[in-house]
């Protein structure tokens, strides 16, 4: 009994100095720590300096427009400007912003290109006068007399046929349906082989047109349209929107006629630009105060719908990313406003 008596008193001391240092690590590491977070409270680290890994880059090529002058006022919810919280980071009384800026993807050149491009074109009915434009671009034409140009390293494409100049009829078939048209353009670029991933299934869209005096305009409604225009628009890069030089309108479009074949599809035109999500750089941007001078001052790229309007509300301010249809290498990031019938891109970089 007095054996166990002992062995009972030196577990109870035991448990006694367990209980002691871990009380005093859990000090140790509150000190440390709550030191840690006072420090960075009262003291924070500077941001980390963007990395530029991709040296200066090219500027957003904007299509050129006339200058016209307008007034603007902020009218957001707020009645300021943003903060854009999500690339800025307050520090020392200033803001300090930074986005990821991405190469484009390339493919790897290929010494069977031409071959494959025209085994896949064959599915697709394009086999007749194969011709080189240049090096990377060749074209066929199908048995419809419509012609289609394609680059055989990147896969982008043109469409194009004299459908302006013949008789039209009104439109019927799977075309008339926004889905419709939709599975008809993914059947196509799945015969080509083409990447589909980042395009996004949801913001789709298929306008009605109608042809006048050998022009296609909007249709006012599907009873007096011809022709259905598709256009496909890419999802959010790094929860941005990527824009195009049209507002509405995307690189990747497509006309289709009557009908569910692929030689439907009258015109069209796939410039297709892909982010490389493992090659990227983060580059410092403006605030949104200075892009909003940059907008006083003309530095933009307007889309409006009035050509009177002198005033613009400015009602909503957000950073995206810019693509054009030309040799560019990298997902540009711009600050875009809008306002009522209004959008202008600013280049958002700040080298």
């Amino acid at each position: 009994m007095a054996h166990l008596a002992q062995v009972a008193s030196e577990v109870r001391i035991g448990l006694k100095l367990l209980a002691a240092s871990l009380f005093v690590v859990a000090i140790l590491f509150i000190f440390f720590k709550g030191g840690e977070i006072a420090k960075n409270f009262f003291f924070p680290a500077p941001p980390a300096p963007p990395e530029q890994k991709f040296g200066v880059l090219p500027p957003v090529s904007f299509p050129i427009q006339n200058p016209r002058n307008f007034e603007y006022r902020i009218n957001t919810l707020t009645g300021k400007l943003p903060a854009f919280t999500d690339a800025c980071v307050y520090f020392d009384k200033k803001y300090y912003c930074q986005v990821k800026v991405y190469k484009v993807k390339k493919k790897e050149p290929s010494l069977v290109a031409l071959k494959s491009a025209r085994d896949k074109l064959r599915l697709i009915g394009y086999t007749e006068n194969e011709s080189k434009v240049s090096e990377e671009e060749y074209q066929w034409t199908n048995s419809e007399g419509q012609t289609i140009r394609i680059n055989i390293s990147t896969g982008n494409f043109k469409i194009s046929s004299s459908f302006l100049g013949e008789s039209s009829e009104s439109l019927t078939g799977e075309a008339v349906r926004k889905e419709g048209a939709f599975e008809l353009v993914e059947r196509l670029l799945e015969n080509l082989d083409l990447e589909r991933e980042d395009l996004d299934q949801e913001t789709y869209t298929l306008t009605y047109l109608k042809l006048e005096n050998s022009t296609l305009i909007k249709a006012q409604s599907l009873n007096e349209a011809n022709f259905a225009r598709l256009d496909l628009f890419q999802k959010n890069l790094d929860s941005h929107k990527i824009y195009y030089p049209g507002l509405t309108e995307s690189l990747m479009y497509f006309i289709t006629r009557s009908g569910s074949n692929l030689p439907n599809v009258v015109d069209a035109s796939f410039s297709h630009f892909i982010a490389d999500s493992s090659n990227f750089s983060t580059y410092p941007i403006k605030t949104a105060e200075t892009a909003f001078e940059d907008l006083k001052r003309g530095d933009a790229f307007v889309l409006t719908d009035s050509e009177d309007a002198n005033l613009i509300d400015i009602t909503d301010v957000s950073l995206g990313y810019y693509i054009a249809d030309v040799n560019q290498q990298y997902f540009l990031p711009i600050v875009v406003f809008k306002g009522k019938g209004f959008t202008a891109y600013v280049n958002a970089l700040s080298q």
